[in-house]
């Protein structure tokens, strides 16, 4: 999840911003989707455009207390569902007793959720993240570090991943750090829905107010790619802070199920990780699919 930098983007390092709520909201709906289609699908394909480290290191304090922190010793934690599953790897992959040391990121859950045999193909645009992700990986057969462009890639990774498994599942995760990304990035995803005839991808966006989110939803819409969002707000979204509001996850061609899971996770992370009295919640629903429950 380290985002990349170019000639127009500040330096970015997700390190700072590991386990907080966007990760929390992201890597549950994230493990929810993956199960699903893992349970559906004999062959499991997984792409990655902006991969991270793999790992990071969590100190005393940080934006995780308003995360995982809030989630790690919580009595839902325990339970058996989307939530207390994404707990569950996340002590497991992890580290830490009385809080979490560390975070793992996204190349990981995915890893310990589709299994060893699964194809990973984890693109990373920052040379030194790439260099750790491929370091947190070695020796795993399946899993594909490339140095690059992930966005540019993710249309020909799906259609080749396709060739290969019966089940494939793209993460967008982005910086967002410049303002271009709220068209650059939809318009990536667009083009590799289309190239594609039945990955799911997940796009992960923050949220400090509706107008450029609504404004994505509407590029969907016009581009005529159906996709569902499920937006949780653990700040209200008048309150100016430098930390997140909430965040988003857009599903393209989600799996049966995963909606109404996530939908129920909503109330448990939203209860635990609201910084103010109250939390809140959108589903935008795709009108041309309905939501399997």
């Amino acid at each position: 999840m380290t985002r990349y930098r170019d000639a127009t983007t500040p330096d970015y390092s997700h390190r700072f911003h590991a386990g907080n709520v966007g990760d929390v909201w992201k890597h549950c709906a994230l493990v929810a989707v993956l199960r699903r289609v893992a349970d559906a699908s004999p062959s499991v394909a997984y792409v990655e455009s902006h991969a991270g480290e793999g790992r990071y290191a969590l100190g005393p304090t940080g934006e995780w207390t308003e995360g995982i922190g809030r989630l790690w010793a919580a009595p839902e934690a325990a339970a058996d569902d989307a939530v207390g599953r994404y707990v569950g790897l996340c002590r497991r992959l992890g580290r830490g007793a009385a809080r979490p040391q560390t975070y793992p990121g996204s190349p990981v859950f995915a890893r310990a959720v589709l299994g060893p045999d699964a194809a990973l193909t984890l693109w990373e645009r920052d040379a030194g993240a790439c260099t750790r992700l491929e370091a947190e990986l070695r020796g795993d057969p399946h899993a594909r570090v490339r140095h690059g462009d992930g966005l540019a890639a993710l249309a020909g990774e799906l259609r080749a991943a396709e060739e290969r498994a019966a089940g494939v599942v793209a993460l967008v995760d982005p910086s967002w750090t410049a303002k271009a990304d709220w068209s650059a990035v939809p318009e990536a995803v667009i083009a590799a829905a289309r190239a594609s005839t039945r990955a799911c991808i997940a796009l992960w966006y923050p949220l400090k107010s509706l107008t450029r989110p609504n404004a994505m939803l509407a590029r969907f819409d016009r581009a005529g790619v159906g996709a569902t969002t499920i937006e949780l707000v653990t700040t209200p979204l008048g309150a100016r802070r430098p930390r997140l509001n909430g965040s988003g996850v857009l599903l393209v061609r989600p799996p049966a199920g995963a909606l109404a899971t996530l939908a129920a996770a909503l109330p448990v992370i939203g209860a635990r990780c609201a910084t103010r009295a109250s939390w809140s919640a959108r589903i935008v629903a795709d009108a041309r699919r309905p939501v399997a429950h």
